[in-house]
């Protein structure tokens, strides 16, 4: 896809026909080699664990394509990607990218439900993904994050007498958790903390919105 010089805006992009793009990604190892091309630019497959470039394509790529000489590892170009631990095929996220990148009135997840034949709910959620990649937020989370804390520990009443500290009330002795997790990518953190004030707790909410940059 390329900017006509003389283009005054979005409508004036040179762009490739739908017939041209399904016959550009008929299956799954189109897709898969036209991400390979975009990720390792250099045309040699790079191994995420060692940083390796000794590296093949197996046989049966289930489940990881290619494996590394030097750590002796399967993996993939998904990883730490928007791809990551998706099953939707990635033809389909090639062309999902395609209709995002050209179509300046924007896509719904409806459209690409019917287009690409997938559940709205997965449409929806590679819309979002693909929105959060092309907007260059690279951070930990993503812009929706779920945040919760708890008690954990023994119940008092249930420890031995020499034990107890036979003070306060309901959740004492116990540690004071707060967990964050971004349900799109799966990812969570985890932290122990003093008490439930709110200082404390914003605190922490504080440091996890600076991995979301």
């Amino acid at each position: 896809m390329t900017q006509s010089k003389k283009a005054p805006d979005k409508s004036h992009r040179e762009v490739i026909s739908l017939i041209e793009l399904f016959e550009m990604f008929p299956d799954e190892k189109s897709g898969r080699h036209w991400f390979e091309s975009i990720i390792w630019k250099g045309g040699r497959a790079v191994c995420h664990r060692c940083g390796g470039t000794n590296t093949y394509e197996v046989k049966n790529t289930k489940p990881l394509p290619h494996r590394c000489r030097d750590c002796r590892k399967h993996f993939s170009f998904r990883h730490r990607t928007i791809l990551e631990r998706s099953h939707i095929p990635l033809h389909k996220w090639a062309i999902a990218i395609y209709l995002v990148a050209t179509n300046h009135k924007g896509v719904s997840s409806m459209k690409l439900h019917r287009d690409l034949d997938i559940s709205q709910r997965h449409a929806w959620a590679m819309l979002h993904k693909i929105r959060q990649a092309m907007s260059g937020e690279t951070g930990f989370f993503s812009e929706t994050v779920e945040v919760e804390e708890t008690r954990v520990g023994g119940i008092e009443k249930n420890k031995h007498q020499d034990n107890k500290l036979n003070t306060g009330r309901d959740g004492v002795g116990k540690s004071v958790v707060i967990g964050a997790k971004d349900r799109n990518y799966n990812k969570f953190a985890v932290q122990v903390v003093e008490n439930k004030k709110r200082a404390t707790l914003h605190g922490f909410i504080q440091e996890i919105s600076k991995m979301a940059r």
